[in-house]
This record gives C-alpha cells, structure tokens and sequence, in this order.
C-alpha cells in the first residue's frame, strides 16, 4: 500500500523521486535551480547542472531538455529586466540579432522533439563531454573582447542562428558560445554582454518552450518548481555583477568554465 502511494506521488510530481520522495526530489531542484541561475546569470552552464540532475532524478533526457525552458524563460526575463531596470540595456543588438536566433531555435527545438529517450540521451552525453574539452581546453576565447564594439556583420548573424539552432536542440551551456560572440566577437562587456545574452535566450525559449509544450516534453510541476529557484538565482547574480562590475564577472566566467567542464568530464567518462 505504502509503495503504491509513493509511486502515484512520484508520477503526480512528474516522476522525480529522490531517496523514495517526491518532496525531497523537488527541494533538491529548487536549490539547484537557484544555483542555477546564479551560474547562468554571470556567466554560463547551469543547465549542466540541472538537465543530469532531472535525469537522475527520474525523467527521459528529451523531457529533462524540455522541461528546464521553463526557468531558462522566468530566469532569463528576471535578468533582462534587471538589467533594463539598472540602466544596463543594449536593445537595439538584440533587436538585429532576433530573428536569426529565432529561425535557429525554431529548427532546433523541433529537431529534438524527434528523436526518442534512446537517441537522445547518449547525445546528450556526447555534447556535454565535447563542451567539457573545450571548456578546459581553451577558456580565455570567452574572456579577451576587442578594445571597442563592433557592428554586427554577415558573420555575427550566421554565429547567431547558429547558436539558436544550438539552444532550441540543447539549451546546456549555450551562455558561453553567446559570451564568446558578444565580448569576443562584438566587443561588448562582460556585464552588457550578459544583458544582451539574457534578452536573447528569453527571445528563442518563447519559440522553444511551445514546441517543447507540443510534444509533451515538459513535466510541469518540476518544471515550476525550478523556474522558482533559478529567478531567485538570477537576481542575486545580476545584482552580484551590477554591483561589482565586468571584473567579477571575468572571474567568474572563468570559474564556471574551468568546474563546469571538468566536472562534466568526471561525470560522464
């Protein structure tokens, strides 16, 4: 009887369970969540954190990548709104760089919505191990900006697209090739290269999250509970950079690539 219980509130809370409880499961995820969003607020890679654990914690690797667009949205409208409101705004890049991130993250959303747990999950797998090598390997191309912005060119609008078919397939660590084309490539900042960043994850997850949706690639309840943690995570780190500025979040950028690969490595070999 005990064990029948459990299950149905196991599959009531969309199937996480940790140690035979569904509320310990979600309180792990809150926390996560909000480390999450810290990570994702300064730099990138959270979702290396919460895509493996949604996937230990029960759910198929195509809805633990659906069901973190949820928080990616709340968490990336927390940030640019901050931002905007701290007079940290680069609207009109956004603006030029919507649509091709868009028609990338529509291709790549749907793309991942087709292929099934078995395909999935060694991608997965294979993608995260790639980004850990380059990660470790070669850090500083996310960290040396020209010494003045650029406009874009045919080329920031082909990486653009590029990046969105990456983040509507697979949303883990899509902050740090964005970091690498907005402060490499352009110029910008670190603490107004994350403004832009937020503002366009927030632009394709509003076509991604549909998709997802469609699909029934979302498990909703954890999917809440994590988009709670990772905005209270993204104000604190946006607030974090206002106050301290880009050399924190150099700092950080590093932090987070050199951890975040090596303990992608550790994890999967």
């Amino acid at each position: 009887m005990l064990t029948a219980l459990a299950a149905i509130s196991a599959q009531e809370f969309g199937g996480l369970s940790l140690l035979g409880s569904p509320w310990l499961g979600l309180a792990c995820l809150f926390v996560a969540g909000v480390a999450a969003g810290v990570i994702n607020s300064m730099a990138g890679g959270g979702s290396f954190l919460t895509i493996p654990l949604l996937i230990g914690l029960g759910l198929p690797a195509g809805a633990a990548n659906g069901t973190i667009r949820v928080s990616i949205l709340s968490q990336n409208a927390t940030l640019a709104a901050t931002f905007h409101a701290n007079g940290v705004r680069a609207h009109r890049l956004t603006l030029r760089l919507a649509l091709p991130v868009l028609v990338g993250a529509l291709a790549g959303s749907w793309l991942a919505t087709q292929l099934d747990d078995g395909v999935f999950r060694p991608l997965i797998g294979g993608v995260l191990v790639l980004w850990a090598i380059v990660l470790v390997v070669k850090p500083d191309r996310f960290l040396h900006p020209p010494d003045e912005e650029r406009e874009p060119t045919a080329l920031t609008y082909l990486l653009t697209g590029l990046v969105g078919l990456y983040g509507g397939f697979l949303q883990a660590g899509v902050g740090f090739p964005l970091i690498a084309m907005l402060s490499g490539h352009l110029g910008y900042d670190l603490v107004r290269t994350n403004a832009v960043k937020a503002s366009l994850i927030f632009v394709y997850t509003c076509v991604a999250l549909p998709m997802f949706a469609l699909h029934g690639q979302i498990a909703w309840i954890p999917a809440l509970v994590l988009a709670g943690g990772t905005m209270i995570g993204a104000w604190l780190g946006a607030r974090w950079q206002l106050e301290k500025g880009a050399a924190v979040v150099r700092w950080f950028v590093l932090a987070a690539v050199g951890v975040s690969g090596l303990a992608m490595l550790t994890s999967l070999l």
